[in-house]
């Protein structure tokens, strides 16, 4: 592994290069959306990195690549987002995902998240708790009691949410 990144770390250093290899280095560059589904090994040991994905504009739904693959090879939350990462590619995610990429709820709602599509990824009361949901952002974004799915006591436990009972009124004659 070490030698893989000196190689790495190497072909990234600025040298003095020829006008050939500078042009070839150009046209290899500008190959990267045909190389796309080629192994992002393969790819950082021809010195792309995740930021070149962005400036090429390949889109998030275009990547082919699992999200352990992409953390390791360098991609942020940022560089997701601006890719066009949409709510359900959300799917794709573990837990441990949300921590490495500093995903809370706050990001989760930048991607345009509906409570249908949170629904959709089944993620406990407790995830959503430590994803710092509150019961106002998932207001914001269409919950209700009825759709969120979750019992009462969880509601009331994780956000601050009162139990409502039922009681018979009495009325005085």
């Amino acid at each position: 592994m070490t030698a893989l990144r000196a190689v790495i770390e190497a072909r990234r250093q600025p040298t003095t290069t020829t006008l050939w290899e500078r042009t070839r280095q150009f046209f290899q560059k500008r190959d990267l959306p045909r190389l796309v589904g080629t192994s992002l090994t393969t790819l950082k040991i021809q010195g792309f990195t995740a930021q070149d994905f962005v400036e090429h504009e390949i889109r998030w739904r275009a990547m082919p690549y699992s999200i352990d693959d992409a953390i390791d090879f360098g991609f942020t939350w940022d560089h997701m987002r601006t890719m066009g990462f949409e709510p359900l590619h959300f799917k794709q995610f573990e837990p441990k995902h949300y921590t490495q990429l500093g995903v809370t709820a706050k990001e989760m709602m930048q991607t345009s998240l509906s409570v249908h599509d949170l629904v959709a990824l089944k993620l406990s009361p407790q995830m959503l708790h430590q994803l710092k949901w509150s019961w106002e952002e998932l207001r914001t974004i269409g919950a209700t009691r009825d759709n969120i799915q979750m019992p009462s006591a969880d509601q009331n436990m994780y956000f601050q949410q009162p139990v409502v009972t039922r009681s018979a009124k009495r009325i005085a004659f």
